[in-house]
């Protein structure tokens, strides 16, 4: 839901609800292998909504990318 209304402000198209989960899901399984062990850290998930495309000036952009990337940290907390 927050990259929904980030997105509405910014005037982009954003994925479902639906599409989001799922597109976290994939990312995850797909990077399992690095998922600390419990206690040892974290997988941190940073979804990302990018418009780009040839475009000067002030204008919606031609095409959106949306992506998530992860990477795996340690205990940010005792």
């Amino acid at each position: 839901m927050r990259m929904q209304v980030g997105a509405e402000r910014m005037c982009m198209p954003s994925p479902s609800v639906e599409q989001f989960v799922e597109a976290v899901k994939a990312t995850v399984l797909a990077n399992k292998r690095w998922i600390p062990p419990s206690g040892k850290g974290s997988l941190y998930i940073r979804p990302l909504l990018m418009g780009s495309g040839a475009v000067l000036g002030l204008a919606p952009a031609p095409e959106y990318t949306f992506l998530i990337y992860v990477s795996p940290v340690g205990n940010y907390f005792k």
